[in-house]
């Protein structure tokens, strides 16, 4: 494995030239700057990011704590991380997936006091976050991707619900639904509290009527919910979906039961990832999720704060643009 050294000999530099060409520290001149990344492309080299936190001081490297669950790391928060990590490459920067568990903070304050992390990004933010508050405390530079209740001054980035839920039911009201369904879960995280209230202050402003139906965020479970929508709400003409995973199991169950979509029944998903669309069929018409744009806000808004560069932006929503796809149509008469 190459050296730094040997960077700094074949490009005809010093070997500190060679780390201020890589991490930015200090301006250098540009051709200087292509002559070492020719000779880093050559060597292959691969620098020791750890080793030049603890001798500089100064980290390079980014953690994302992001809870795994029982199946490991879902495939919506796929696109959150590399989007962040896209972002943080283009930087100058590494970014590592850190386990969110309450007893794993004291090991992040403890990495970033002994310089070989710089900041931390949170996924899945509850409304009353304890690692939040452990981070204020400890003096750890952070983003959100989402919030809390009442975030303040707190940098982060999350879904514009109203807006989102807005323009999907301002979609399905175009096309004569009144009667509609919305599937969602009821953990204690962000996003399902207020995609809920949304889409219910949304539906009373088009009058109309909005039922719930729970699930929990599995194929299984969408399809149990077909069923229970199938038997209660059999004039209902429509369903907007806030989980990724129980809507391919709720057109599973469609399927399986000989209802038509979107002949029969109109679905419109809220926070369905990519990959998740591409595995439905008919395809989903979709308000798309921009996670990957998200991702990439958090961790640019988090470098700004340790670079302590001038953002007033620190805080952003995003809606997503309504995708007309293969699940909707004009309502059907009502039983």
């Amino acid at each position: 494995m190459a050296t730094r050294a040997e960077v700094a000999k074949l490009a005809g530099v010093s070997a500190s030239t060679v780390s201020y060409a890589l991490n930015g520290d200090r301006s250098i001149k540009e051709e200087t700057r292509k002559r070492v990344l020719k000779a880093v492309a050559q060597l292959n080299y691969r620098p020791n990011f750890a080793a030049g936190a603890l001798a500089g001081g100064k980290s390079k490297t980014l953690a994302l704590l992001s809870p795994s669950g029982e199946f490991g790391i879902a495939l919506i928060a796929l696109e959150y991380i590399n989007g962040a990590s896209a972002a943080a490459r283009d930087r100058g920067y590494h970014l590592v997936i850190w386990p969110s568990q309450e007893s794993e903070l004291a090991e992040i304050q403890t990495f970033a006091e002994s310089g070989m992390i710089s900041g931390v990004i949170l996924m899945e933010i509850q409304f009353k976050d304890e690692r939040v508050d452990y981070l204020k405390k400890a003096k750890v530079p952070f983003a959100m991707i989402g919030r809390t209740e009442k975030p303040g001054k707190d940098s982060y980035v999350d879904r514009d619900f109203i807006g989102a839920t807005e323009l999907g039911i301002d979609y399905l009201d175009s096309l004569g639904h009144k009667k509609i369904a919305f599937l969602t879960t009821d953990r204690a995280v962000g996003v399902d509290t207020r995609f809920s209230s949304a889409l219910v202050e949304a539906a009373k402003k088009k009058k109309m009527i909005a039922k719930k139906i729970q699930v929990v965020n599995e194929a299984s479970s969408g399809r149990d919910a077909f069923i229970e929508f199938h038997k209660k709400y059999p004039d209902f003409t429509a369903v907007v979906s806030l989980n990724d995973i129980a809507t391919l199991g709720f057109i599973s169950g469609a399927n399986e039961y000989g209802v038509k979509i979107p002949k029969d029944l109109s679905i419109v998903a809220l926070d369905t990832p990519q990959n998740h669309i591409e595995m439905s069929w008919p395809p989903l018409t979709t308000v798309n999720l921009p996670a990957f744009e998200m991702g990439a806000k958090a961790s640019n808004i988090l470098i700004d704060q340790i670079e302590q560069r001038e953002n007033k932006q620190n805080q952003a929503l995003l809606a997503g643009e309504l995708v007309i796809r293969g699940t909707t149509a004009k309502a059907r008469k009502s039983i």
